[in-house]
């Protein structure tokens, strides 16, 4: 059954406090780290500016979310992966109570310890998307915990961290223009773009974007419309919404294109994480209205 966290999940004594308040659907701690996948419970007038002492890594799976994070809209209303570093201050909340989200806390002096020497940039801020398709990782881990599971997850967050390098990172090349290429294919409402659109945004030849794009960002821009449009169904599936329904909305050809992306994605099918996204209860209860509605 769910739980109502307030500060500190009900575990063994000596174990990470999580610091964030939300109905549980399931949560772990262990003496360096705590994790869980939560509900809001706390309506959005409810939330007032306040600081997190530890690092804190949010996955938002669905609902819309204000951030104060670099890089997050103004309303975000798709999957998105935030990293708050110790000391974070910020007003960070859902909109409504009918989000869904993952955290990851992990104490100051053990984050320096391990992480200190990795440079991510000042405060808090929306990490890639290669960065959020490896988080979805932690899912399974908190919903299946086992023996093995602290390494797991401290093994996902390094990856994570490893794609979270802000752009440019150890590369070299006129960032700014390629930003603006990323702004342009993260942009809401608008068709897709053709090459000579994103080379005239960035001032790059139609010959040469492309492979500037992919060294810089480790994808091409057309993969990484594919990535977001898969990451855009995570919050459709999570929202309780067929497969047929997800893959109409966001232009896949049919159900079973949506159906090899996502596994190629997360390593998972899409029924595999509707059940570790809402639990086997939500998931039984929106079959059972769908057979009813025939």
């Amino acid at each position: 059954m769910p739980s109502t966290i307030e500060s500190t999940p009900r575990a063994l004594q000596r174990t990470v406090s999580l610091g964030v308040k939300g109905l549980a659907l399931s949560h772990q701690a262990t003496s360096e780290l705590a994790i869980a996948h939560l509900r809001p419970t706390i309506p959005e007038h409810g939330i007032h500016r306040h600081q997190h002492d530890d690092m804190h890594l949010v996955l938002v799976l669905e609902g819309a979310y204000v951030s104060d994070a670099t890089g997050m809209p103004d309303v975000c209303a798709e999957p998105s992966l935030i990293f708050n570093p110790p000391g974070t201050e910020h007003r960070d909340r859902f909109r409504s109570r009918d989000g869904l989200f993952l955290t990851l806390t992990m104490p100051t002096e053990v984050f320096q310890q391990r992480y200190g020497d990795v440079r991510l940039g000042d405060g808090p801020r929306r990490l890639p998307r290669q960065a959020l398709s490896c988080a979805m990782r932690l899912l399974p881990e908190v919903r299946q915990w086992g023996s093995e599971s602290p390494l797991a997850v401290e093994s996902v967050f390094s990856e994570v961290l490893a794609d979270a390098r802000p752009p440019g990172a150890d590369r070299s090349g006129p960032t700014d223009r390629l930003q603006r290429v990323l702004e342009r294919l993260e942009a809401i409402g608008l068709p897709l773009p053709s090459i000579q659109e994103l080379a005239d945004l960035s001032d790059y030849h139609p010959v040469y974007l492309a492979r500037a794009f992919r060294r810089h960002y480790g994808i091409g821009p057309a993969d990484y419309i594919r990535k977001r449009r898969v990451h855009q169904a995570v919050s459709l599936i999570a929202r309780g919404r067929s497969l047929a329904h997800a893959a109409a909305t966001l232009g896949f050809v049919d159900e079973s294109h949506l159906h090899r992306s996502f596994i190629a994605e997360y390593a998972m099918t899409p029924g595999a994480f509707r059940r570790l996204a809402l639990g086997p209860r939500e998931v039984a209860r929106i079959q059972d209205a769908r057979l009813a509605s025939r």
